[in-house]
């Protein structure tokens, strides 16, 4: 039986009142002049920001006393740009192409005469998986996967399968969100890019799961492993709200809140802390944090872990 729960972790700040400051920009690449879409946008001190819609434009409104502070523009497969808030204001930003070195990726000729499937539901408790921001500034999910022994030469990436949460009450509404697949780092977190593109999945209204082809990106399993990552992008038509009712004190009572939150909601795993197999990471204002940072001791996991969770299938 699966537990009806989402887990919106309130990380951030919630959304800002005084509303004064409107940044309009636009992001385009260097080289080609052509708009970036989907390019996020997050202050460096707080932890707020958004995304750019399918157009390479923003339009995110702050306090003033805001306008002297910095902000990160980055989008996979470009560098990373760091602006005052008040060089955004109606401006057009530039990102340069990241330079990648060919990698062992495209060395090998796949045979897909092998096959190995890694299933990270069967047997686990059912949890949703939403904006471990609280809705704050777009954020990404990440779980380690190992290279299949089986393989003694190249493994390749087949498909990854991603699960869709359903709300309670709602239909699985359509939403826009990135795949990535990611390195392992020297500090054990995730990376650099492996896919070498950027992967904006779409997906319909109503589909509960969707698997995604990654023969045509011939990733290469490396030694150490991967990450599969989903990352959330905060656009309008992403967006929805949750009620929350919470109690001011004993005199005015019970107040009900609406909080904006950025679909898709996908499905995870409840992992115990002690599962040292698992590896998990959300991404936060400060970079890759571990799942296991999480404190769910007073909430209905009891103390168990969100974890993602996808459907592997290699092939040589």
């Amino acid at each position: 039986m699966f537990k009806a729960l989402i887990l919106f972790f309130l990380l951030g700040t919630g959304t800002i009142v005084a509303q004064d400051l409107v940044i309009n920009a636009s992001v385009i690449d260097a080289q080609t002049k052509r708009p970036i879409p989907f390019v996020n946008m997050i202050f460096v001190n707080h932890k707020i920001g958004t995304s750019a819609d399918a157009n390479g434009s923003f339009r995110f409104t702050v306090k003033e006393r805001l306008k002297d502070e910095s902000v990160y523009i980055s989008c996979v497969g470009y560098e990373q740009r760091t602006l005052k808030v008040s060089d955004l204001l109606n401006s057009t930003v530039s990102l340069n192409q990241e330079l990648n070195t060919l990698s062992e990726v495209n060395l090998y000729k796949m045979h897909f005469e092998n096959q190995e499937r890694v299933n990270s539901f069967r047997g686990k408790q059912i949890v949703g998986l939403g904006n471990f921001s609280g809705g704050a500034y777009p954020s990404a999910l990440a779980r380690y996967y190992e290279r299949p022994e089986k393989f003694e030469k190249a493994c390749f990436l087949k498909s990854v399968e991603i699960q869709f949460y359903k709300i309670l009450g709602k239909p699985c509404q359509k939403a826009t969100f990135r795949l990535r697949v990611l390195s392992v780092d020297t500090d054990n977190k995730p990376g650099k890019d492996l896919l070498g593109a950027d992967l904006i999945i779409d997906k319909p209204e109503g589909k509960q799961n969707l698997k995604v082809d990654l023969i045509p990106y011939k990733i290469n399993v490396p030694q150490e492993g991967f990450f599969v990552v989903v990352e959330h992008i905060f656009i309008e038509e992403n967006k929805f709200s949750e009620s929350y009712t919470i109690k001011v004190n004993d005199s005015i009572g019970y107040k009900e809140y609406l909080v904006d939150r950025y679909a898709p909601v996908f499905k995870g795993v409840e992992t115990s802390p002690d599962d040292k197999e698992i590896s998990a990471f959300y991404r936060s204002i400060e970079g890759w944090k571990s799942i296991e940072l999480l404190n769910t001791a007073a909430s209905a996991m009891n103390g168990k872990l969100p974890t993602p969770a996808f459907k592997i299938l290699f092939t040589d």
